[in-house]
């Protein structure tokens, strides 16, 4: 993706087929960073890793991952091996995040010396009769179990038992390793294009290291990369003064990404029945459209794949307040959707490199095309100001706050927050099926975190034929939140029908 773009939204739906998808690469995949020699990759958390690291609550569990189902059973004895073999594609998969004495640096990824693929990997069997809803709940309460520290930060569950004798799996990892971008390498290490070449694509283990370092070398260690920061910090500001014309650039990005903000800080947020304390994230839908149409619809209006996405979610809360007695009359609800702000050469590494554009979604406007309009103006406009860009530059510049001072952070989030009702994440998939063994995945559905006070969340995700919608809902948010995903299918059908295209589009 470009710098800067939002996913699926880097050109009008017209011109994306041929460019980003229908390719035979997983963001992830194994020519790519997130595949490097562990030596290569950053042994210290960034500051958007760590803030995921330290704003972690059991309430909050920061964990990134999806439900994969299989067109059959996936043999479990079968399964470990695999991804014994598998998982040293991924090195960073196999090392333990240890916090720095006193927080003189951030936490440090250091090679586990008792990594064991056995525990990372759980087998279970859904009761019978297996359905669709019993694997969604089982799903919810293994995405609301924050990952144990105590090793690598992930972890694989193969339910049997799924409805036609069905195999699925329950995959998550910590999102301090990883973004919605760089959350699939661990599904691209163990799964192919291609069942019959499989086996080219296994790796030797690494040698164990003899053991994990202890206090005294972190903290030294830390303070020598901080004297090393203070150096890179003290040269980046010569170089600025050198560069005022680039330094005021920056700092004007800055400015117009708040100034674009500037109504979402002075007009609060509306009240929705999701805007709550966090307790745990245990509720969970799914919905998937076939993705030629959903590309057909955005072509025919102008458009790209994430306004008719933000388009149909902003139908469907409409519905579901409407349901509750409420008809949201004119207000604009508020969606914090995350921006991809890696460089080309970057796409599919692991860490964190996402900022946020806040957008409006006329959830009271029953015209579905003018929601469609009224959504892609304001995308247009803020993505013309850079507001993600200008996000990007001051985390940059927040990054250079001390460890021990984002630690004190962490008490922001019991503040009330008055800026966005929901996260809506969009991540481009491989438009091909993909196998785990010779078993082919037929269902693929994301999961990202809730959070601060945001009681519910979108995932959505493109793979083989469809798009994946995810809804998750906290434990206390309305017991029947799951209809909104519903409401996503029926809010689409409304947009795809007023634009008079016909049903169903060919796939391809």
């Amino acid at each position: 993706m470009e710098r800067g773009s939002t996913p699926h939204d880097n050109t009008p739906a017209g011109t994306r087929a041929t460019a980003s998808h229908g390719h035979r690469r997983l963001p992830g995949s194994c020519k790519d960073a997130a595949m490097m020699d562990a030596a290569t990759l950053p042994k210290r958390l960034s500051f958007g890793d760590a803030a995921f690291a330290n704003f972690e609550r059991p309430a909050m569990p920061m964990n990134v991952g999806s439900t994969g189902v299989y067109d059959g059973p996936v043999e479990f004895s079968r399964l470990v091996p695999h991804v014994e073999r598998r998982i040293n594609l991924v090195p960073r998969y196999r090392q333990r995040l240890m916090r720095v004495p006193f927080d003189l640096a951030f936490a440090a990824w250091v090679d586990d010396p008792a990594f064991d693929v056995r525990r990372h990997i759980e087998h279970v069997q859904l009761p019978a009769p297996g359905t669709r809803e019993q694997l969604a709940d089982l799903a919810g309460e293994f995405f609301s179990v924050p990952l144990s520290r105590d090793k690598p930060l992930w972890e694989i569950k193969l339910v049997d038992g799924f409805e036609g004798g069905r195999s699925a799996h329950l995959a998550k990892v910590h999102h301090c390793m990883v973004d919605g971008i760089g959350g699939v390498g661990l599904l691209a290490a163990l799964l192919d294009f291609d069942p019959a070449s499989a086996a080219a694509r296994d790796a030797s283990p690494p040698a164990a290291p003899p053991r994990a370092p202890g206090p005294l070398e972190l903290a030294i260690d830390a303070m020598f990369d901080r004297w090393f920061d203070g150096m890179r910090n003290g040269e980046r500001l010569l170089l600025a003064l050198a560069d005022p014309v680039g330094t005021l650039r920056s700092v004007r990005t800055i400015a117009q990404a708040f100034s674009a903000a500037g109504p979402y800080f002075a007009v609060p947020a509306p009240t929705t029945p999701w805007s709550m304390k966090l307790t745990r994230p245990r509720r969970l839908a799914w919905r998937v459209l076939r993705f030629a149409d959903v590309r057909h619809v955005a072509k025919t209006l102008g458009g790209t794949i994430n306004d008719v996405v933000l388009t149909s979610v902003g139908g469907a809360l409409g519905r579901y307040l409407a349901a509750h007695g409420d008809p949201a009359g004119s207000r604009v609800l508020r969606a914090a959707v995350p921006v991809n702000v890696r460089v080309a050469e970057l796409d599919g590494t692991l860490g964190n490199r996402v900022s946020f554009m806040l957008n409006g979604l006329p959830a009271g406007e029953r015209d579905p095309v003018e929601r469609f309009r009224a959504i892609q103006r304001e995308a247009q406009s803020l993505k013309s100001i850079g507001q993600a860009a200008g996000v990007d530059a001051l985390l940059r510049v927040l990054g250079a706050v001390p460890p021990v001072a984002q630690a004190l952070l962490e008490g922001t989030l019991t503040l009330p927050n008055t800026l966005s009702n929901l996260v809506c994440t969009n991540v481009p998939g491989p438009l091909q099926p993909l196998y785990l063994m010779e078993r082919r995945m037929v269902e693929h559905y994301p999961w990202v975190p809730l959070g601060w006070r945001m009681g519910m969340s979108v995932a959505v995700m493109s793979y083989d034929e469809g798009l994946y919608f995810s809804v998750t809902g906290d434990e206390q948010a309305p017991e029947d939140i799951g209809r909104i995903a519903a409401f996503i299918g029926e809010a689409f059908d409304e947009l795809r029908d007023a634009v008079d295209v016909p049903w169903p589009i060919a796939a391809g």
